[in-house]
């Protein structure tokens, strides 16, 4: 399994700590469109999901959304391993903490 912290977040829907930190062409019965939701303040939504689902040539997609405006991720990130998912959220918790400090400067 692979371990993750949002640091401030509060963890809604989680699929994504099911996989393993192996070729995900070994684990494509886990690779779905919804697989992460972790709500923060402000309105920030990170989201997590596999396009297409269950296809092994597909990959993550990682979007931090602000007030539901789905139509414009504050950052949209893709990945197509573990090992580099994990480095993508970490760029989405930092946007997700600057998005915060902008907020809270006012």
């Amino acid at each position: 399994m692979i371990a993750f912290n949002f640091s401030g977040g509060t963890v809604t829907h989680d699929d994504l700590s099911l996989l393993q930190d192996i070729a995900v062409a070994k684990q494509t019965d886990l690779l779905k469109e919804d697989m992460l939701q972790v709500e923060f303040a402000g309105g920030l939504l990170l989201d997590v999901g596999w396009y297409p689902e269950f296809d092994a040539s597909g990959g993550f997609r990682i979007n931090v959304i602000k007030n539901f405006d789905w139509d414009r991720p504050v950052v949209a990130l893709t990945a197509y391993e573990t090992t580099e998912l994990v480095e993508q959220l970490n760029v989405a918790q930092d946007a997700i903490n600057g998005e915060l400090r902008k907020t809270s400067a006012f």
